[in-house]
């Protein structure tokens, strides 16, 4: 069932929002929302971003709003169609094209969201900059989960891990939960990952001393960190691992093998930018697999004194 027709101004809270740009072009982000769309019981909201005053050929003439309002809903009635014949009809979507950059027009409607996905494409060059700016843009700054998939991705038929990084003191929680909930939904596998390293000549001094004592501690200190979701989630197998290897590098790594990669990202704070961190915008470049990034809350004290913390965990 659809409504494109006099859609709501915003998604009604819990919705899957995917941002498109045109039919054909985020088939796999298309894929993968209405995957857990039709899992989770919810309904789809489908938006494209569009930019009116932009140029359109010949060079020198502008696109007015009112034609750069008719092409969005060009977009959102060819994708619609797309959508339901990838769903099989099967779920209740809502379509929207709103004026605005890309990166802020998802932001904003997603705010209630279940969920905010964006499709990524292995681009290069100019490309790259323009895609990499909405997937990073949405990821730094929405109020729900942003699920950024891969041009390339397939639904799994079977295996795959949910991988969740995570600090040394095992958080952030709201990553952890939602690695969980994602396992028992689909009956995959979660492994908690924390990975360290240290810059050049310290790391050669102080890991041959402590590595093994330093790697067994924090084994300790993730099972009992995650031993709560284990009680609530007994049907996931679960495993904890340290790996003396660059944050980012470990999950993109766990990617390759992995159904979904999670991390945590600081929520909105009122006295600063919105933040990515170098750990996230590489994973999100480089991952073979869909990545989550689920915000997480905190106060300013935790955010100043985590101002570190792209050099240690995957965390940003």
């Amino acid at each position: 069932m659809s409504t494109e027709d006099n859609a709501p101004a915003h998604p009604r809270p819990g919705s899957v929002v995917v941002g498109v740009t045109g039919p054909g072009r985020e088939r796999a982000a298309l894929r993968f929302a209405a995957d857990c769309a039709r899992r989770e019981g919810r309904d789809v909201v489908l938006v494209h971003a569009f930019h009116p005053g932009h140029p359109a050929p010949p060079p020198g003439i502008l696109l007015s709003y009112a034609d750069a309002s008719e092409a969005g809903d060009w977009v959102v009635k060819e994708v619609g169609d797309e959508f339901r014949e990838l769903s099989d009809g099967s779920i209740q979507f809502t379509s929207l094209a709103v004026a605005g950059a890309p990166w802020r027009v998802l932001g904003d409607l997603a705010v209630d969201a279940r969920m905010l996905v964006v499709q990524h494409r292995h681009a290069h060059g100019l490309a790259r900059l323009v895609t990499g700016h909405t997937v990073t843009g949405v990821a730094s700054r929405a109020g729900c989960p942003v699920v950024s998939v891969n041009e390339d991705w397939e639904p799994p038929d079977a295996g795959g891990e949910v991988v969740v990084g995570v600090h040394e003191d095992g958080g952030p929680s709201e990553a952890l939960a939602e690695a969980f909930v994602w396992a028992e939904a689909t009956g995959a596998p979660v492994r908690v990952v924390h990975g360290w390293r240290l810059d050049a000549v310290y790391d050669d001094i102080i890991t041959s001393r402590i590595a093994a004592e330093w790697r067994a501690e924090q084994r300790t200190v993730l099972t009992e960190a995650v031993s709560t979701l284990r009680s609530r989630h007994p049907g996931v197998s679960v495993e904890v691992e340290v790996r003396h290897q660059w944050p980012a590098d470990v999950l993109v790594d766990d990617s390759r093998v992995a159904r979904l990669v999670v991390m945590g990202r600081h929520g909105r704070a009122p006295w600063g930018p919105h933040h990515l961190g170098s750990i996230a915008r590489t994973v999100l470049r480089e991952s073979r697999c869909p990545v989550m990034v689920v915000p997480v809350h905190v106060a300013r004290a935790e955010l100043e004194w985590d101002l570190t913390a792209d050099e240690v965990s995957p965390q940003t």
